[in-house]
C-alpha cells in the first residue's frame, strides 16, 4: 500500500490512512508513504537557498518545515511515543542542517546532495506514520529504505539494483509481516551498496512500491492518491472525464510517458515483469476493502477488459524541445533504440519527411539527450510543443478504431495527428499542439470519443 503526499499531507488525512490500513490488517499490509504534501519542493527550495549562501534563509526554511511536521506528528501521535517523536524530529532536522551547511560551503546542491536533502521528506513522514498507526492500535513497525532499496549512484534518477534490493526487502521485511506487524518505509529514496543516499526521480514512491511489491510476491499493488484511479483525461481541464476501470500494462505506461500524472513510469517495470496487479485508489474517498479484489474498486492495471475496442484516455505533456533525427537510413532503427533508452524523458512521435520526430520534457536532459542520439544521427533541435496522445492497444488490433480516432481528431480540429504504432510501450495517436490551444483540443477530442454520461466508468 502506497501513500502518496496528498495522502499523508495533515493529520486529518494521516488518521484516514491508518484507518484504511487498519481495514487491510487481514491482507498482510506492507506501507510505503510519499513526503508530506509539497515538502520536496521545499526541500530543494532549501537546497537551492544554501548554494546561493544564504544560510539565514535556508535555516529559516528548516524552521518552517520543522514546525510543519511537528504540528501533524503531535497531532497523531500517542503520550507514550512523544519521547521518540522528539527524538526522530531532532535527529532528522539536525542532519538536514548539517546537509545544508555543507552546500553552504561547496557554494552549489550538487546532484548527490540534492538527492541527501530530498530524502528528508520520505523519511520523516515514514516515521510519524509509523507513530500514528502505533496510536492506532496496530504494531507498525519503521524500517529506513536507504538500507533496503540499493541503487546505481546516477543521483537524482537512480536505477534500483534489483538482486540486492530483493535479498534486503525479503530479509527485513518478510520476518515482520509473519509476526502480524506492519512494516513502513519511505519511498522514492535509496542508496547505493556503500550506503550514499539516492532517489529514484519524480513521484517515485510509486516505483518503490513497485519494488517491494515484486520482491516480496505481493497480491496486488495499490497506489493511493486524490483521484479515484486513472481517468480518461485531466479533470482539470475536463471536469466530465470518466473513471477507466482496466488498463494493460502497456497502456498505464504509455499514459503515464505521455503525461499523465498519476502514475510513475518506472512503476509498471518491476509490476510487468511480476504480473503484480497495480491498482490506485482515492484515500480521500476510500472504498470498502470488500471491493479491493474486483473490478468495483479505483482502476486495476495488469488486466484488459471485454469491451469492444475503444481509446482508454488522453494524455497530454508540455515539451522543453522538438528534435528531428536523421541518420542514413531516414528514421533509422537505431534512432529509435536510443529514443527507447532515453524514454520517458523523451517521446517517440513517429517518422516525418524521413526523419524521426522527438519530443523532449526536460531542458536539463538536452545536453546528454543529444550525446546519445548524435552517435547514430543528425539531430535538429526545434522549439517546443505540447503534444496530445490517444492511447488504446486496440489502436493496433485493427484499422477501424485507428481510423475512427484519427476522425475524431481531425473533427477536433487537429490537422496532423498521426497514428505511432510503435509508441513508448503501446499504440498511440500523437497530436502536436500549440499551448493556447491544448484545453479546447483536448476537450473536443473527450467529447468526440467519450460521450457516455459524466461519472460513468469506462471498461
Amino acid at each position: 500500500m502506497k501513500f502518496g503526499g496528498s495522502s499523508v499531507e495533515a493529520a486529518p488525512a494521516i488518521e484516514r490512512v491508518v484507518e484504511i490500513v487498519r481495514a487491510r490488517l487481514a491482507r498482510r499490509p506492507v506501507v510505503v508513504v510519499s513526503a508530506m504534501g509539497k515538502t520536496t519542493r521545499r526541500l530543494l527550495e532549501i537546497g537551492d537557498a544554501a548554494a546561493r549562501g544564504d544560510l539565514g534563509q535556508a535555516h529559516e526554511m528548516v524552521d518552517e518545515l520543522r514546525e510543519l511536521h511537528a504540528r501533524a506528528a503531535e497531532a497523531v501521535t500517542a503520550e507514550p511515543d512523544r519521547a521518540r517523536l522528539d527524538a526522530a524530529l531532532a535527529g532528522r532536522f539536525g542532519e538536514l542542517r548539517r546537509t545544508v551547511s555543507e552546500i553552504v560551503a561547496a557554494r552549489a546542491l550538487a546532484p548527490r546532495l540534492a538527492d541527501e536533502v530530498a530524502a528528508y521528506g520520505e523519511l520523516l513522514a515514514s516515521e510519524i506514520l509509523t507513530l500514528a498507526l502505533r496510536r492506532g492500535g496496530l504494531d507498525a513497525a519503521f524500517l529506513d529504505c536507504r538500507t533496503l532499496i540499493v541503487t546505481d549512484d546516477r543521483f537524482t534518477r537512480a536505477e534500483p539494483l534489483y538482486e540486492a534490493t530483493d535479498e534486503r526487502l525479503r530479509a527485513a521485511v518478510l520476518p515482520l509481516v509473519a509476526e502480524g506487524r506492519v512494516p513502513v518505509l519511505g519511498g522514492y529514496v535509496g542508496a547505493t551498496p556503500e550506503g550514499v543516499t539516492t532517489t529514484l526521480g519524480r513521484e517515485g514512491s510509486d516505483f518503490t512500491a513497485a519494488i517491494v511489491g515484486a520482491a516480496l510476491d505481493a497480491e496486488e499493488v495499490q497506489i493511493w492518491t486524490d483521484v479515484d484511479g486513472m481517468l480518461t483525461t485531466d479533470p482539470r481541464l475536463v471536469p466530465a472525464a470518466r473513471l477507466i476501470r482496466t488498463l494493460s500494462f502497456a497502456e498505464a505506461l504509455e499514459l503515464a510517458s505521455a503525461g499523465a500524472k498519476v502514475l510513475h513510469p518506472g512503476t509498471l517495470g518491476p509490476a510487468g515483469r511480476k504480473g503484480l496487479p497495480v491498482r490506485i485508489l482515492s484515500s480521500r474517498r476510500p472504498v470498502d476493502p470488500s471491493r479491493d479484489s474486483d473490478n468495483g474498486a479505483g482502476t486495476l492495471i495488469g488486466r484488459r477488459g471485454a469491451a469492444p475496442p475503444h481509446v482508454k484516455s488522453i494524455a497530454f505533456r508540455r515539451n522543453a524541445y522538438l528534435l528531428r533525427a536523421t541518420a542514413e537510413d531516414g528514421a533509422g532503427a537505431a534512432v529509435r533504440e536510443t529514443a527507447g533508452r532515453l524514454g520517458p524523458a523523451v517521446l517517440w512521435l513517429g517518422e516525418h519527411e524521413g526523419a524521426a520526430l522527438l519530443a523532449l520534457d526536460r531542458a536539463d536532459r538536452l545536453p546528454e539527450v543529444l550525446d546519445q542520439l548524435l552517435q547514430v544521427a543528425r539531430v535538429e533541435v526545434l522549439a517546443g510543443r505540447p503534444v496530445v496522445s490517444l492511447v488504446s492497444e486496440d489502436l493496433t488490433d485493427g484499422g477501424a478504431l485507428a481510423a475512427a480516432t484519427l476522425d475524431a481528431a481531425a473533427a477536433a480540429g487537429a490537422a496532423d495527428a498521426r497514428l505511432v504504432a510503435d509508441g513508448t510501450a503501446c499504440a498511440a495517436v500523437r497530436i502536436l499542439a500549440e499551448e493556447e490551444d491544448v484545453a479546447r483540443l483536448v476537450t473536443r477530442l473527450h467529447q468526440e470519443l467519450f460521450d457516455g454520461p459524466a461519472g460513468e466508468a469506462v471498461p
